[in-house]
């Protein structure tokens, strides 16, 4: 009689250990495929509604072609570093752009980084991980995937004198499982 109450909570022992500890994601590539101008996009949405103009009145094409001074050259690379595994396979560049104010994270199309459970993208003080937990970084949230390029928009408390390293956090274990140092 006790034994399908054994075989019943070790089987239930079995699937939340699965699930807690997720070894599949070990295994198993989450590939990501954003470009760099998905980062810097802006959406223009209406806010107020114009009337079309009369179908009398023609508008003038522009002749010139030449960007205004106001506009863009578009981003610009602040800083970039090559990962490198702490216990775990990692490879791939990351990089740091800007454009008009706005700072992007990128992880480059050659992205390869070892998956694993709960893994997250902090953006670190000074261009060099020492064991632990750092004490000052930037948590941009979870990595979108292990694989392939990605963006991580960086938010005001930025500072590209101070930020200067790309750590991948497993928070489930507390450990660390790539670093990039920004030069």
């Amino acid at each position: 009689m006790k034994r399908p109450y054994l075989f019943a909570s070790l089987a239930i022992a079995l699937i939340a250990g699965f699930l807690l500890f997720r070894p599949d994601k070990l295994f198993a590539d989450d590939p990501v495929d954003e470009s760099l101008s998905e980062a810097f996009a802006t959406t223009t949405a209406a806010t107020t509604s114009v009337e079309p103009a009369p179908s009398s009145v023609t508008v003038p094409a522009p002749t010139n072609s030449q960007p205004s001074a106001s506009s863009s050259a578009g981003p610009v690379v602040l800083v970039r570093g090559d990962f490198a595994g702490i216990d775990h396979r990692a490879a791939g560049t990351a990089t740091i752009y800007e454009d008009e104010g706005k700072y992007v994270l990128r992880f480059e199309d050659d992205t390869d980084i070892q998956n694993g459970p709960d893994l997250y993208v902090w953006v670190i003080a000074g261009n060099a991980y020492e064991a632990g937990v750092p004490n000052i970084y930037l948590d941009l949230g979870k990595l979108k995937g292990n694989r392939g390029g990605q963006n991580y928009e960086l938010p005001a408390e930025f500072d590209p004198a101070t930020h200067r390293g790309v750590l991948i956090w497993c928070l489930r274990f507390a450990v660390p499982f790539a670093f990039a140092p920004l030069t």
